[in-house]
């Protein structure tokens, strides 16, 4: 009966029959969205098989949106259609012919764009987010980078805003993190991260996270607001008044100081041309710069004969 029993489970169960080699396992890999063949075994028979060969498909956890992409075609292969992420687990063909049954367990992996992010979380402070996530799996190629964005939650009656991109736009794959900066204190924003192979875009996650008070902004305002309502309206009133008038009374000195500093010089200039004509008159061997000199003569002695600017003749005395 022990022996039946193992007899049993190594024909039913396929993992059994995997463990002791009784079974051939192959697999095949697909892009999304692409068509897919898949022969019963690689081999002649399976691939050119007789008018006597039964071949037969069955997969594991059958669906049956799944199975009305399931076709049967030339030489009895396999054919998917537009493959999704759905199609992909395992398919089991057994080929029964002349030279006796193979079963052939056939493992279809289907590559896609990364899928959602796991645990993405923000961390806000007062004018800076802090964004985590994890990565749960790649789609089947690596992933090129990460992209985070961020916006003002959308309020009621009002549009809302384009998505701001969050610099660096190529997040490094190895980041788990992102920093937002420039937010404003007491705010919700909504930010939203995915990841991007070769095949495109993931999917986004999306969440939201609400900024901190400032407590600086807190402490100055009530600085500021401190006996606001004891304030009387004419003490501020009278203080701009006193203010203005000092300012003026500073403007009207300067124009006076600049107006006496244009005026004397002009002053000065007029005194000494009448202090200079009677210096001429009363001291005729006054010399000036504008004076003529005369050539000597006869009566020639230690002075000499002088013509003013104002052509009159003074002769020396004779001794």
């Amino acid at each position: 009966m022990v022996i039946h029993g193992i007899i049993y489970l190594l024909l039913v169960l396929p993992g059994w029959q995997v463990a002791f080699g009784l079974e051939e396992v192959r697999t095949v890999e697909v892009d999304i969205g692409q068509n897919l063949t898949v022969a019963c075994a690689n081999d002649d028979v399976s691939q050119h098989p007789g008018n006597n060969t039964n071949v037969m498909w069955v997969r594991e956890g059958r669906e049956d949106k799944q199975f009305q992409r399931m076709k049967i075609g030339i030489n009895k292969a396999l054919q998917l259609v537009n493959v999704s992420a759905e199609d992909a687990g395992n398919y089991f063909c057994t080929l029964d012919n002349d030279t006796g049954a193979k079963k052939t367990r056939i493992n279809i992996q289907v590559k896609t764009p990364p899928p959602a992010l796991h645990n993405v979380w923000v961390k806000p402070s007062t004018i800076l987010a802090n964004i985590l996530w994890e990565v749960n799996g790649t789609g089947g190629y690596p992933i090129i980078d990460f992209t985070a964005e961020y916006r003002l939650k959308p309020v009621l009656g009002r549009d809302p805003e384009e998505w701001k991109p969050i610099i660096p736009t190529h997040i490094p794959p190895n980041s788990r993190q992102i920093d937002v900066y420039h937010l404003e204190p007491n705010t919700t924003y909504l930010f939203r991260v995915w990841a991007t192979n070769r095949l495109g875009r993931g999917e986004i996650v999306e969440v939201e996270g609400h900024t901190h008070f400032s407590d600086e902004d807190k402490e100055l305002a009530k600085h500021l607001l401190a006996g606001v309502e004891n304030f009387d309206t004419r003490i501020w009133v009278a203080a701009v008044a006193i203010v203005m008038g000092t300012l003026m009374v500073l403007g009207l000195g300067t124009c006076y100081l600049l107006y006496r500093e244009w005026k004397v010089p002009s002053q000065l200039e007029e005194q000494e041309v009448i202090e200079l004509v009677p210096n001429i008159i009363l001291n005729p061997g006054f010399f000036d710069e504008r004076s003529e000199r005369i050539p000597q003569d006869e009566n020639y002695n230690t002075h000499t004969t002088t013509r003013l600017n104002n052509n009159t003749v003074i002769l020396p005395r004779r001794l």
